[in-house]
């Protein structure tokens, strides 16, 4: 996979929960073996729901692939669900094949190996769920539904949270549109905006600080500058119907490593249930057809995302450059097509009366299922297979370079970099330039004892004989503090990697603490999605107290 990194993510995640951290920001390790706030900005929902597999007894390694398992499971039976609400049972079986054989789940699983994101194609289907919920029912629930799902899409891929509000918005829209009942209209959108605002705080505690921290690391100068300029990754239209799959990557124009094709099956199923559809106009049937024509817009809407004719959004939203690249609107273009390919089943039948209907309904959904799976079941599996385990892919030198070198966009920003061969930029560290100690001596003389050295929490037992300059081989951030005794010491990060300095006096003896903290931002956000949490218990509680004197 390209992003070979989940199961060392998985590890330091693990590590620091038995340290006592429930939730790291910091881990050690990375960033070329001086640690960063790893999940104070990446996901981490995915690696907790893998530790929940490594937690009853297994490897690391197989926890990673039952994660990948278990996105596939929840993306099938939440568009099963969200089918099932819209055109019925027999339909909604046919849209979990299509959306978990569509090929782009294929390729987030076995060729990028973007699990964050291919985790978030399993809530997706969810998230909209809940909104058709919001808008049918008028109880707690509903909002309790939607806010849940929308917190876990933040806390699972929130550069894919961003674009759902593009949706969110259409069905708002949409649903004001169809219904005739003013009442109702308020009240969706009423419930609508205290389910997005409880999402938004029960999730604040990862997305806030990551917001307005980001400008501390290396992530806008790399990243957004040089590792993904959305300019150059396009689809071409073309390459909907045809473009040849592979393990390479994505590159600028219409030659990529990778596959974008939709599927001709797909497209020849969204094809027929537009025709059907246009027929059941001009016969005047009524079944479904504003729902329909609603998620023809969206496919259509999700795959102009990609191409280069939607490049004035692009250009002038420039949160969207976080995206990186235009095709990732390829995990809705999925979820939509899949529905308007369900609505295929669903108008034909309607076609038919009494037990043919029954029976020609069967015949389609096993006959385009069948097809679908023997047809791209071939895109749904490794590149090669290599004999490993836990002890290869946790090394200090797998965590340390190999993976910290693939990603260190969260690396304090002002370490130093250079020019790599490709002209882009990489942290100015040699592999005998990691660090094999936790701290070292600058100046002056004394003997210090290691009492503790977590992610998060190292503590020192020393005895300085004159002015002593200490460095910890740990990059500075927002957060971290040192205590003598006590006293505050000021820290310094005046040198090229912006690691942790600070002068110790002669003749100090005791303890020195080095410790990861909150800072006001992160505080903040902790209280805000603890008092979201509350008010989620709040909504609750009526339901438990009724469940009680049942």
């Amino acid at each position: 996979m390209h992003d070979d990194q989940h199961v060392v993510r998985l590890y330091l995640l693990d590590k620091a929960i038995s340290q006592g951290q429930l939730f790291p920001r910091w881990v050690g390790g990375l960033g070329y073996g001086y640690g960063y706030p790893l999940f104070n900005f990446y996901p981490p929902l995915i690696y907790y729901a893998a530790e929940f597999f490594h937690l009853i007894g297994f490897s690391l390694f197989l926890s990673i692939k039952l994660t990948f398992i278990l996105g596939f499971i929840l993306a099938a039976f939440g568009a099963y669900l969200l089918a099932k609400n819209l055109v019925g049972r027999l339909p909604a079986l046919l849209a979990a094949v299509l959306y978990t054989y569509f090929s782009y789940h294929a390729v987030n699983a076995y060729v990028r190996g973007a699990l964050a994101e291919f985790f978030g194609m399993a809530i997706i289907p969810f998230v909209f769920l809940s909104l058709e919920s919001l808008f049918k029912n008028k109880n707690k629930l509903s909002i309790v539904f939607f806010a849940i799902t929308f917190c876990l899409l933040m806390l699972t891929h929130p550069l894919v949270s961003f674009p759902t509000l593009f949706y969110i918005v259409f069905f708002g829209i949409f649903h004001f549109l169809v219904s005739k009942d003013n009442e109702q209209k308020l009240l969706f959108f009423v419930n609508s905006l205290k389910a997005g605002l409880l999402g938004l705080g029960l999730s604040a505690f990862f997305w806030l600080p990551s917001f307005v921290e980001r400008r501390f690391t290396l992530v806008d100068d790399i990243l957004t500058k040089e590792l993904a300029n959305y300019k150059l990754y396009y689809i071409f239209p073309s390459q909907f119907w045809y473009s040849p799959w592979g393990f390479g990557g994505s590159l600028a124009g219409r030659f990529d490593g990778m596959s974008f094709q939709l599927g001709k099956i797909y497209i020849f199923l969204f094809i027929l249930s537009v025709t059907v559809c246009l027929l059941f106009t001009i016969l005047r049937r009524q079944e479904k057809l504003k729902y329909f024509f609603f998620f023809v817009f969206l496919s259509i809407f999700s795959l102009f995302m990609t191409t280069g004719y939607s490049s004035f959004i692009w250009d002038k939203v420039k949160y969207l450059w976080y995206l990186q690249f235009p095709w990732r609107f390829l995990a809705f273009a999925g979820l939509f097509i899949s529905l308007c390919g369900s609505y295929s089943v669903f108008f034909i039948v309607k076609l038919f009366k009494g037990n043919l209907s029954k029976i020609v309904s069967i015949m389609l959904v096993v006959f385009i299922s069948l097809s679908t799976v023997f047809l791209y079941k071939k895109y749904f599996k490794p590149q090669k297979q290599f004999t490993t385990n836990d002890r290869i892919l946790t090394s200090f030198d797998e965590v340390s370079w190999r993976v910290s070198k693939s990603s260190f966009e969260f690396v304090p920003k002002g370490v130093e970099t250079k020019k790599t061969e490709l002209n882009t930029s990489t942290l100015a560290i040699e592999k005998k330039d990691l660090p094999k100690v936790s701290f070292e001596l600058l100046s002056g003389q004394g003997n210090i004892k290691i009492v503790r050295d977590d992610f998060v929490k190292k503590e020192y037992s020393i005895d300085i004989q004159s002015n002593t300059m200490m460095k910890l081989n740990t990059y500075y951030f927002p957060g971290w503090k040192a205590y003598l005794n006590g006293r505050e010491l000021t820290i310094k990060d005046n040198n090229k990697l912006k690691l942790i300095t600070v002068n110790l006096p002669s003749n100090s003896k005791g303890e020195l603490k080095f410790i990861f903290q909150n800072t006001p931002i992160r505080t903040i956000a902790n209280l805000i999605s603890f008092l979201s949490l509350l008010i989620l218990g709040y909504y609750l509680l009526p339901y438990k107290v009724k469940k009680i004197k049942a």
